[in-house]
């Protein structure tokens, strides 16, 4: 049995992400994957959505989300900036982005937000909502990046009340069926990010063992035996980041809720990302443009996987409203795992779990663009320091292409465009 300091079980985002900071500080790491790729499971579903906290202006759960969201930008920039293709820029009033790389990390392909007013003028709990969240995403616009806050929010609460208080006086008189607002969110190019943190990972040390399932594990003299299909191996530590299989290991509470999106093309040239937001939320839709004439679609989770078929063909039929000739190319449900504590529906927050006395830990990163704030949190809570800023890193030329697996809209896109080439 081979021995490691560290074995992370699961190969998405959150054991990718804790491989590379545990390796860039030179310690020894097995990451086991069951699937033939990394990034397979449930970040494979991932639709590309950079959150920066927009979304969860409306949550009324005192700016908690959000200000996770700004610490996780702020550790992205803190942590992740000596990556070559990282390429958001920090300024005094928001970012600025190098679009010349091919490989980079980010588009500049901003996200919009239409706010349901007609038939909505009554409600007046979600009037006042619209409009404290669109003082909210004003603020995310013009947040300076170039200190370091941690996800402080410094508002004027003279501002914010003057402010709310105009806009939604400007509701109540609002013809328009929504209101628009562009947010600060944008898309990514997720998979050229996986694999520069694979690459620099490998390069670093870390092992990959693929199709390969973990059994069970036990402790033995200090050190712990994991059991998988492929053989056994020695570990001082694990990490659980398979999501909703923790809970075949530990006592840990996973919700997996139901995300249903489907991959169209024939776009006109000026369509571009947006979410239709409505005090129902059955109401609500999306739409994040992609390569060329495609997009992804899709809105809210649902918490039976019953309902994921009505709702998407909904979301389908809003659409057409918009684009007639839009073209459905797959239809796939994504998976949302969360830790839920009684009292909640949604925890959009990452997760750090320690298992009492024991150097096992399960993690589950919430969202995607968590996951730059939960590697360097998970050592700082490990080791009682700041993993390093400046290191040496490595950028995917190819090698590691097959390695990381792309995401189901690129593989739609893909099989289309091998189809029309049959034809």
């Amino acid at each position: 049995m081979k021995k490691y300091e560290w074995v992370i079980v699961g190969g998405g985002v959150a054991g990718i992400a804790i491989s590379e900071i545990l390796t860039r500080e030179g310690h020894e790491v097995l990451l086991i994957e069951k699937n033939s790729k990394l990034a397979s499971g449930v970040t494979k579903d991932f639709h590309e959505w950079m959150h920066m906290g927009s979304l969860y202006t409306l949550i009324p759960d005192r700016l908690v989300t959000l200000k996770y969201i700004l610490g996780a930008v702020d550790d992205l920039i803190e942590y992740y900036s000596a990556f070559e293709n990282m390429n958001l820029i920090s300024t005094e009033n928001s970012f600025e982005m190098d679009l010349d790389n091919p490989k980079r990390w980010y588009n500049k392909n901003y996200i919009h937000f239409k706010f349901r007013v007609q038939n909505r003028k009554l409600t007046f709990p979600w009037l006042m909502g619209i409009a404290r969240a669109k003082f909210l995403i004003e603020y995310i616009q013009h947040h300076d990046w170039l200190r370091r806050r941690a996800g402080v929010i410094d508002i004027s609460k003279k501002d914010y009340i003057n402010s709310v208080i105009k806009t939604f006086k400007e509701l109540v008189f609002y013809k328009d069926k929504f209101l628009p607002v562009k947010t600060a969110d944008f898309t990514m190019n997720s998979r050229n990010l996986l694999r520069d943190l694979v690459a620099t990972s490998v390069n670093n040390g870390l092992e990959v063992s693929l199709e390969n399932e973990v059994l069970d594990f036990y402790k033995e003299n200090n050190e712990y035996i994991i059991n998988t299909k492929k053989g056994k191996f020695k570990a001082d530590k694990i990490v659980l980041s398979c999501a909703e299989n923790i809970k075949n290991f530990l006592d840990v509470k996973i919700q997996t809720t139901y995300a249903p999106m489907a991959v169209v093309d024939n776009l006109p040239k000026d369509a571009y990302s947006f979410v239709e937001l409505d005090y129902f939320p059955k109401n609500c839709i999306n739409l994040l443009t992609k390569d060329g004439s495609a997009g992804l679609i899709g809105g809210i989770t649902v918490n039976k996987m019953e309902d994921t078929e009505n709702y998407i063909n909904y979301v389908i039929r809003e659409h057409k409203k918009y684009f007639p000739n839009m073209r459905v190319l797959k239809k796939y449900v994504g998976l949302k795992n969360e830790i839920v504590f009684p009292g909640q529906d949604r925890n959009y927050l990452y997760h750090i779990v320690k298992e009492d006395n024991e150097n096992v830990w399960s993690v589950v990163p919430g969202k995607f663009s968590l996951a730059f704030s939960l590697a360097p949190e998970f050592y700082r809570q490990v080791y009682k320091t700041n993993p390093r800023k400046s290191f040496k890193t490595y950028s995917d030329n190819g090698e590691y292409t097959e390695l990381v697996d792309n995401t189901k809209w690129q593989e739609s896109i893909k099989t289309q465009g091998e189809n029309n080439g049959n034809d």
